[in-house]
């Protein structure tokens, strides 16, 4: 009887101390997730490598002209998530050259999403049910209304990555930085 309740008590313990770890465990690595989350979010518009962006040529003066692809769960959030792609590749990036086109300069520096985060966070705010967004959306236009068709809209597995071609006001993007005072004007210094 005494090895009975001896085990009995024992198991009681590991049963403790697992669960103990367990939490300990999940309360330990629930901040570091938050915390790496809130990273992606934060350098969402600071990589070049996820725009992909293919140059179509320049459009009107002051315009820019290509495709760009994205991914998301629905082809309507992939389409508004390119939108968003693309003036944040005119912001942060560039933009490539190709045989017709010089290459583009980013509009500010990387250090500045993180130095106005508050104004970006709202200017690249996603539309809300009714369509309002953030200012971005003034400096970007879709070519066409057609949805992504073909190879410029693949399904995989959680969503889809689509292609559109853009045209995005590159001028009037980049005066409205300047007004705001995210940019220095380019005669400044001179």
């Amino acid at each position: 009887i005494y090895i009975y309740h001896l085990t009995k008590k024992i198991m009681k313990t590991k049963y403790l101390f697992t669960l103990m770890l367990t939490t300990l465990f999940c309360l330990t690595t629930l901040p570091l997730d938050a915390q790496s989350a809130r990273s992606v979010n934060k350098g969402m518009f600071k990589s070049a490598a996820s725009y992909e962006v293919q140059v179509l040529g320049v459009g009107q003066d002051g315009t820019k002209v290509f495709r760009i692809w994205a991914y998301d769960k629905t082809v309507e959030a992939a389409i508004n998530k390119a939108k968003r792609d693309a003036v944040a590749a005119c912001l942060f990036s560039g933009l490539p050259g190709s045989g017709h086109t010089n290459q583009t300069p980013a509009i500010c520096k990387l250090s500045d999403e993180e130095t106005h985060e508050a104004f970006f966070q709202e200017f690249f705010a996603y539309p809300d049910r009714k369509g309002n967004g953030g200012a971005y959306l003034r400096f970007v236009n879709r070519t066409t209304d057609e949805p992504p068709s073909g190879k410029y809209r693949v399904q995989m597995k959680g969503g889809y990555k689509i292609a559109i071609d853009v045209q995005v006001m590159y001028n009037n993007l980049r005066s409205y930085m300047e007004e705001k005072g995210i940019v220095k004007k380019l005669g400044h210094g001179f």
